[in-house]
């Protein structure tokens, strides 16, 4: 059997990816590992040293032959673009092998996955839920949250060469392309959410449910670590495979994670001695350089930010207002006519960073100040309309929904 295992990351990411390569490799030496780089090219040393290592390929997300690429980098933030080209790497490099297995960057290998790869003896497409057992104990993240994004988690897939699996790639591809958007108030979270769907297309997908498979912060209230002479184990009797380091912070290994609130640092000292040893080598591998490079699409050709609003505005555009359109990151091209007469223009050309329930408690005065408005718009509209008003609110929360901003029909 011809193994092959693929991760993708953007430049900023490669020290992390790193110590998924080389644990991976440690434990499949006869295997190659493939490392998508989603970003813009560039002549870093570092990057060129790991074109050399023999069991490492690695691919530029503009030489992997998606059509169109740069209208689809534009569409979607970082996270959303490394995540939704997972289901077209996967199908280009299958071709060239009997499975292959994607794993995220964040991942780190303690043991060969041999379930996974006697799954796929006879399974066309493996995956792992985020959890076995249901919890509503009030604390993040929950059964509500799974319903949000997704019950498979996606930082772990893999599948067999098989007619099945082709078909259910081109399938994921098409779906990802199109409407990977982060967007859970929608139904929609990248590329995890259209496999919930899966099972009931695909009836050679196998679900594992090892619990030494995809150890994470979202399943710990299920799984507790510890060692037998060398091996790490979980409940005292599983092999742990690999555990899945998610919104991890190697300065605060205690924490566990940035996405929880289930368990106060220092709560799980088994997690954490497994997590203070994955510190010490993302910090034996950390690169300044590497790490602090700013993710080329996130800016036009003239060095100007990209802004998240503008992104959705494009997307929910593209095929009226920027239809035939090469290349949106053109400094002198429709999109950056349009940003420029909407005020879609970055004032500070800084980034921006994603909000978590954890930034909540930032705006408490904001919070308070909305609060009462809506309170005077529930006395003014009454209980009937204000009901209506935020149901139509909730929709076009999503910039996906406010097209109509710009488009006159009169």
């Amino acid at each position: 059997m011809r193994k092959a295992a693929l991760t993708i990351c953007a430049i900023n990411y490669i020290p992390k990816a790193l110590v998924l390569i080389d644990s991976y490799l440690f434990h499949h030496p006869k295997d190659k590992i493939y490392i998508l780089i989603v970003d813009r090219k560039s002549e870093i040393q570092a990057l060129k040293d790991l074109s050399q290592r023999k069991a490492v390929r690695v691919i530029w997300i503009e030489d992997l032959g998606i059509q169109d690429f740069l209208n689809y980098a534009f569409m979607y933030d970082v996270i959303e673009f490394n995540t939704n080209v997972k289901p077209f790497a996967l199908r280009k490099i299958l071709n060239q092998f009997d499975v292959v297995v994607y794993l995220d960057p964040d991942i780190k290998i303690y043991s060969p996955l041999t379930p996974v790869f006697e799954a796929l003896q006879s399974a066309a497409i493996v995956v792992t839920p985020h959890s076995n057992t249901p919890i509503m104990d009030g604390a993040k993240p929950d059964d509500v949250d799974l319903l949000k994004f997704g019950v498979f988690n996606l930082g772990f897939i893999a599948v067999s060469k098989s007619p099945e699996a082709f078909i259910f790639l081109e399938w994921w591809s098409k779906r990802c392309l199109k409407m990977g958007f982060y967007e859970p108030h929608l139904g929609l979270a990248v590329d995890q959410k259209w496999i919930n769907l899966a099972p009931g297309f695909f009836p050679s997908l196998k679900v594992l449910h090892d619990v030494g498979l995809n150890v994470a912060f979202w399943n710990l209230h299920e799984r507790q670590l510890s060692k037998k002479g060398r091996e790490w184990v979980v409940n005292n009797d599983t092999t742990l495979r690999f555990v899945h380091f998610s919104s991890f912070d190697p300065h605060l290994p205690n924490q566990i994670a940035h996405k929880q609130d289930r368990f106060p640092r220092g709560s799980r000292p088994d997690f954490v001695e497994i997590a203070e040893d994955y510190s010490k080598e993302l910090f034996k591998n950390s690169n300044q350089e590497l790490s602090s490079f700013s993710y080329g699409f996130d800016y036009f050709d003239n060095g100007l930010y990209v802004t998240p609003s503008l992104r959705r505005f494009y997307a929910s555009l593209r095929d009226s207002f920027f239809l035939g359109e090469k290349n949106p990151f053109s400094s002198d091209g429709a999109v950056m006519k349009f940003a420029r007469k909407h005020s879609l223009v970055s004032k500070n050309n800084q980034s921006s960073q994603r909000k978590t329930f954890r930034d909540m408690d930032r705006y408490n005065t904001q919070i308070k100040l909305i609060n009462k408005m809506l309170r005077f718009t529930l006395f003014i509209l009454g209980p009937e309309r204000y009901f209506n008003l935020m149901r139509y609110l909730a929709h076009i929360s999503s910039l996906l929904n406010q097209s109509g901003l710009f488009i006159d029909k009169h």
